[in-house]
Formats: structure tokens, sequence, C-alpha cells
């Protein structure tokens, strides 16, 4: 090599050297550009910007046109509509209904239907047995009503006439020495103790009468009534 070829050498390394320190500063300067530049999308986001988040999946009890929950379904009753109604059955209502609802899905009334005696208004209970009369029902209720009151001793037959049966509490004497094993003493004394304690509540009651006992009362069971 000649030394003017070494001379040309020796200059484009000394020219090579001086490059490649700017082009490390340069390949710096960018990475701190970029830096720079990442960090305030960061920071921007951080502050405001748009997220996007995915929307949860809808559940079964979320419905189709508002995403809102799926009402609960109602509580129901059921109740047994019988008598003078069309179609008589038992009817399954929702909780608070009415006995006039539960008539309506009985059918409604009859011909020969009377709800005179009925409260259409009453909220009706799971399990009870609603009867709507007929018009002769109330009426031969209402004559037999009449009856015992015009004549307090018709009470003593009342029921009990279909039942030959003698009411302890408005039989007079002659009526309880019918009883069998009840004489004039005793029939005084079963007076005594109605007048004394008030009516009999039940036919056990005769019991706490005197010289009655437990023989006594089961041989008349089947003839007294209160």
């Amino acid at each position: 090599m000649s030394f003017q070829d070494f001379a040309q050498s020796a200059r484009r390394s000394s020219q090579i050297g001086r490059i490649k320190p700017q082009v490390v500063v340069g390949i710096a300067v960018i990475v701190v550009v970029l830096a720079v530049v990442l960090v305030g999308q960061a920071v921007g986001i951080a502050q405001g910007g748009d997220f996007v988040v995915a929307e949860a999946p809808e559940t079964a009890s979320e419905t189709a046109d508002g995403g809102g929950l799926a009402p609960a379904q109602p509580t129901l009753v059921c109740v047994h509509v019988t008598g003078c109604v069309n179609a008589p059955g038992v009817c399954s209502l929702e909780e608070g209904a009415r006995v006039s609802d539960a008539i309506a899905a009985a059918g409604g009334l009859s011909a020969d239907a009377s709800d005179a005696g009925i409260n259409l208004a009453r909220v009706v209970q799971d399990g009870e047995q609603i009867i709507v009369p007929s018009v002769e029902d109330v009426a031969r209720a209402a004559t037999s009503s009449d009856l015992t009151s015009a004549d307090p001793s018709a009470s003593a037959m009342g029921v009990g006439a279909a039942n030959d049966k003698v009411n302890l509490n408005t039989a007079d004497a002659s009526q309880l020495q019918t009883l069998s094993g009840v004489g004039e003493s005793k029939a005084a004394k079963i007076i005594a103790y109605r007048e004394q304690n008030g009516p009999f509540k039940s036919v056990d009651d005769l019991l706490n009468v005197s010289g009655i006992g437990e023989k006594t009362l089961e041989a008349l069971r089947e003839s007294i009534c209160v």
C-alpha cells in the first residue's frame, strides 16, 4: 500500500469514528421522543380518555324488551265454589281475590241463586269452601227463624222436631219427662240448673245436674240437644 492510499484509509476511518457518536445520539433522541409521546397518551387516557368496557351477558331473568328483571309470579289460592253457580268446582285465584271473584271464576250465579247472605267483598282464604244458596234455601231458613222467634217452645222441637230430640234449654218439665229415665225430680233439677247457671252449652253439661251420671247421659245423648 502506498502512502497516499494509507492516508485516504485513515481519513475515512476518522470520518466514520466521528459519525458513530452522532448516530448514537440521534437514536437516543428518537427513543426519548417516543417515550414522551407514549407517556402523554397514557396520561391522557387515565384523565378522561375513552375506555372500552365489555358488556356483561344478559342473564336468564332479564327480559328481551328492556333488560329488566322478570316480574315475580303471583301467589295463587284455591277455593271450592259450590251451590247455585253455573260451573261449581275448585278455582285458582290470585292471593287477595274476593268472594265475587271466586263466584265469577265458577261461572257466575245461576238463575235460582241468592247472594243476599253472602259477603261478596270478603277476601277469600286458601282451601275454603264457598256455598251459594238458592232463593228457596234462603226463604226456608227465614221461615224457620220466624217460627222459633214466634214460639220459643218450638225450639225445643225446631231441628229437634225432625230428629225427635228434646232441647235441654227450652223444654218444660213435661217434655223433659218424656226422656227415658227422667222423672219429675230430675226434670225439676234440670230446669233449676239452667235457671241458676244459664243455658246448657252442650249436652255434656247435663253431668253438672245432681243425680245425672255418665250412664244416664249416654242413655239420653241421642234424644237431647241444646
